[in-house]
């Protein structure tokens, strides 16, 4: 028979399984980056949701303001009640007035101006065009200084 020699095992530092301090440390540092990273997105998110809400406003004002302007008579020198909201080339500049976007340089400008307190509405009418009896319109608003823009272009035709 062979006697087994127990001997108790002691542990010493270098023998211990475990994290340093160091690597604690990184392990930190990369996560707080990581949550860094993520507050980023966040904060990006939100701005990009704000500008896309002003984007969907700008473009149902100028929707509502097209569809006023497709209902109103060809002829008619005036919206209902509005001289300033006819259909008419006021300044004479045609295809070349078009995208004018301020309201020295547009055919008209609504009068509510600013919609909504920051959004500035204004057309433009280019008669005979492109073809004879009918008018190009576009409706572009603005904001932000006109730094940011909609436009919408249609055309109506003169039913005889």
């Amino acid at each position: 028979m062979s006697v087994r020699n127990f001997r108790k095992e002691t542990n010493t530092f270098s023998e211990e399984k475990g994290f340093t301090l160091i690597e604690v440390m990184i392990a930190m540092a990369v996560f707080a980056i990581g949550i860094l990273a993520v507050g980023s997105m966040q904060l990006t998110a939100a701005h990009g949701n704000t500008e896309s809400g002003k984007m969907t406003t700008a473009a149902t004002i100028a929707q509502n303001q097209m569809e006023q302007l497709i209902s109103t008579d060809y002829d008619d020198p005036a919206y209902p009640g509005n001289p300033a909201w006819a259909l008419n080339d006021t300044n004479g500049d045609g295809t070349a007035g078009l995208n004018s976007n301020t309201a020295g340089t547009a055919d008209h400008a609504d009068p509510a101006n600013p919609v909504n307190g920051q959004y500035f509405v204004y057309w433009n009418i280019a008669a005979d065009n492109p073809i004879r009896n009918t008018k190009t319109i576009e409706v572009i608003v603005t904001w932000r200084n006109g730094r940011r823009q909609v436009a919408l272009t249609s055309i109506k035709d003169n039913i005889l």
